[in-house]
Parts: structure tokens; sequence; C-alpha cells
């Protein structure tokens, strides 16, 4: 809702009608051209016209390089800002209660490049537009109370770039209606800065959340995406959530690139790189040590971690004592049952508790579960903890990676053979998914948070020793 009165006659007579339709608007008021109108390719449209129906509250755009993610983010900013398009929410009844409404839009990115890259798009569609010039109110680049960029437009939206560093620690105080997020897929500490961050900033208004990016191996932009398919390779999945919209982008479906160069890129290429590049498809990583598919054909999702104990089974512990500011990471297994089940997570330290909370909190595992602890007793401070368990009185067995690297590279060989094997199953654990996902392939993960994958991979190592014998051999020669 605007005022139209004295606009030329072309942008009267589509005006109105371009709220509703994102293409008319592109084409109309975006196109700085109108002899060369911006056309919108079918992906984007698809997109876009989903994101508008209110079914949604996030959406998830994952394409190939050059398949117009930017742009679709680009286009979807320009036309809710224009029009304070609030899709869960009924029209403005009124001119003044449309101007007097405040919304706010945020462009982010895993750093602030990338919030900028995405912030500046939007800025063009306004600036370089003959008609949404003259919406622009004020832009500023950054100022002593505010270091990053803002423009304001006369009808009262705020547009801000801010990137997704230090997990998001710079996005605090002010609420949104519509958040576009650039190239998820490089964020670290993504799922973090969503529930910590970004999805709080949104409740009051009732917003909405997209995401535009290549992906980059399953990780945890994978875990937001998938949520918004019904079908993961021809199954169910388990994951889907109704209110979440996802698709792909494939390059080769954007008219407006050179199709000649993208063919003559894919030359030589791999099969995962083609899905990935230009298909937009997510692709397990060649760099992480498990295996993505793998991962998830271990989780069950109705899988709770705390289960209660039963008298009549068998626990056994991965503890992985934490160092001076770490976290120190406990896994239990019923290997009672096949597949193993995964029943109790725990996880603490990181300075914020004292070792004597933690003994307490492992003396209470034992109490609960019973059961024997693998301990990781590498080191000088495998003696103190050797000694500590002694004097809780807690059975264990200690493993040290010192002395050889090979046995480092054991305990993770035989924790990838449990996961290849679908050899336990385990509920939803956000960090140790994270953890997971990311262990690097060749095991260089100095500086890296793995206290729960050296859980898990102790519980395994534990565990094996529980495996089913082989078949009997023939007594015949």
């Amino acid at each position: 809702m605007s005022k139209t009165s004295a606009l030329p006659e072309l942008y009267q007579n589509h005006y109105n009608a371009a709220e509703k339709d994102i293409e008319l608007f592109v084409s109309t008021f975006v196109s700085n051209d109108l002899e060369k109108p911006y056309e919108m390719t079918t992906e984007q449209l698809r997109f876009a016209k989903a994101m508008a129906t209110g079914k949604f509250s996030e959406g998830w755009f994952a394409g190939g390089n050059s398949s117009g993610k930017t742009w679709t983010a680009k286009f979807i900013g320009a036309h809710f800002a224009n029009y304070k398009i609030r899709p869960h929410k009924p029209d403005f009844e009124s001119s003044a209660e449309f101007f007097e409404t405040p919304y706010n839009i945020l462009c982010t990115g895993p750093e602030n490049k990338q919030a900028m890259e995405l912030w500046q798009e939007i800025e063009k569609a306004f600036k370089e537009s003959p008609f949404l010039k003259f919406k622009v109110e004020k832009v500023t680049t950054g100022s002593r109370r505010n270091t990053h960029p803002v423009m304001e437009l006369t009808n009262g939206v705020r547009i801000e770039a801010i990137g997704l560093h230090d997990k998001g620690k710079h996005i605090e105080g002010q609420t949104y209606d519509l958040i576009l997020v650039n190239e998820p897929a490089d964020a670290r500490h993504l799922i973090h800065c969503y529930e910590r961050v970004l999805l709080p900033r949104m409740w009051r208004r009732g917003g909405i959340l997209m995401g535009f990016g290549t992906p980059k191996g399953k990780n945890e932009y994978y875990n937001l995406w998938r949520r918004g398919q019904e079908e993961l390779d021809g199954h169910a999945n388990k994951y889907f959530e109704p209110t979440v919209y996802s698709q792909y982008s494939d390059s080769r479906t954007n008219k407006f690139v050179n199709q000649d160069a993208i063919a003559s890129g894919m030359l030589g290429k791999s099969e995962d790189w083609v899905r990935e590049r230009v298909e937009g498809r997510f692709t397990d990583s060649a760099f992480s040590a498990f295996k993505d598919s793998d991962i998830d054909g271990c989780v069950d999702p109705d899988l709770k971690e705390n289960i209660s104990a039963t008298t009549t089974h068998n626990y056994i512990h991965g503890l992985d004592f934490g160092r001076k500011g770490d976290f120190t990471g406990c896994i239990t297994w019923d290997i009672s049952v096949r597949p193993h089940a995964q029943v109790n997570v725990y996880r603490a330290g990181g300075g914020m508790v004292s070792w004597e909370n933690i003994f307490e909190d492992i003396i209470n595992i034992y109490k609960k579960f019973g059961g024997e602890f693998i301990i990781d007793s590498t080191g000088m401070a495998g003696d103190m903890q050797r000694e500590w368990m002694s004097d809780l009185n807690i059975p264990y067995i200690p493993f040290s990676f010192g002395g050889s690297p090979a046995k480092k590279v054991a305990l993770i060989n035989n924790l990838q053979d449990f996961i290849a094997k679908r050899k336990f199953k385990m509920g939803i654990s956000d960090q140790l998914l994270t953890e997971l996902r990311g262990y690097p392939a060749d095991l260089q993960d100095k500086g890296l948070e793995t206290d729960m994958v050296m859980a898990l991979a102790l519980v395994a190592w534990g565990a094996k020793d529980n495996e089913p014998l082989g078949p009997i051999e023939s007594y015949q020669r």
C-alpha cells in the first residue's frame, strides 16, 4: 500500500498488481531499462512464489554456480521491502498503518563480506531503478553507533547487513520481518546461529527466513535444507517439516549466463563436482572422515536421550575428559540390543562448571547404568584421569593414543566401521552430529571441537568386543 497518484501511467497501472506478482514487479519496477526488462528464471520464480504463499516460515534455495541465487534474494528483498510484505499477516488496512508500522530486513552471511554482497545488490535494486530510487531516504555505511551498513526507505523499512561471525553475537537487539542468509554453507556454527540468534530475532514479528547458497558437502546447511523435502533419495524424509520449503536450482536453467562456459567447465570433472557445482545438489564431502549418508543412517529421530536404564541390560560408556577450558563428553550405549542404542549423551565443561560438578555427574551416570567406562588416558593427564576414576570407584578401561599414531587411526577406523554398517542408533544430538560431519578425513583435528566424536569413538571401541562371533569353522579339512 502506498501513494501512487503522482506516478507515471505505466507504474500506476501495474503498482498494485505487482504486490502479488513478483515477476511483474521485477520486470517493471526493478529493471533499470524498461526496453530490456529483467526476467526471472523458472527456479527463481518457483521459489519466490512459494515464499509468498504464507505456508512457510523458512525457505532454502540450493543452487549451482551462477544459478541466480543472489539475484533471487535481491528480487525478493526488494519486493518485500517495497510493499512491506508479511506472508503470515493480513494486509494493511490503511495507508497510515502501512507507513507507521516498522519493518526490518537483515542481510547476513558467514562474514560481513557475504552480508555486504547481498545488501549491496538490494541497494542497487533501489538506486538503479527509475522508480525505486525515490523510495530511498538514507544510506549509511557505518557510524560510531552502527558499524554496519543500513538503508532506510521512505515507507519506514530498514535494511541492514551484519555477518554471522563470532557465533552471530553482532546480531542483537533488533527484530526482523525478513532475514536473508547469503552462502549459509560457509558459515561456522550455522545451527547455533540459526537456533540461538536468527530465530529469536523473528519471533516477535512472525518473520520469515530464507537462505541462498551453493552446497558444499552435507554440512549444517544441508541439515536445514533437507527439512523442506518430503522425500530424500526416494525414501520418506524423517526430518521433514511442513513449514519449511526447499529446492534445488541447476545452473543450466539460467538462460542469462553463458551456457557454453558452464559446459566447458564440466569437462573432466567428477560426477559429484557436477552434482554440487552445477546441479546445486548436496553430496558427501571427500574431506570428512564419515559419510553424511552413513551418519544419517545411524540417526533415529524417535530415539530420545537420557533413556531410563533396564536392569537386565548391559551398558558401556565412552568418556573423553576435557582439558582446561575444554568440554568433557560421555556417551552411553545399551549393548544388549542390536543395533546398539545410544541411551545417554553428556557434555559439560568449557570453563563453565567445576570438576567437582563433572565428577558428580559421572558418578550419577554410573549409578544409573552401571557398566565400564572407556576413557582417554593419553599423556600426563591420563595418569591423573585414571587416578580420578579409581578414587570414584568406577570401573574403567584406559585407552591411550600415546606411542604410535596408529592407535588413533585404529580408534577412528573402528568408529567408521560402526557408522558405515549402522551398528548403533542415536537420537538427534546437534553437537555430536556437527562434530561428526566436520571431522577431517586426515584426522588432523587440532583446534576443532572433538570431545563428542572422541567419546563416541571410545564407546564404539569398547563395544567392538561385544560383537557377534563369526560363523563356526568346519572341523573337516
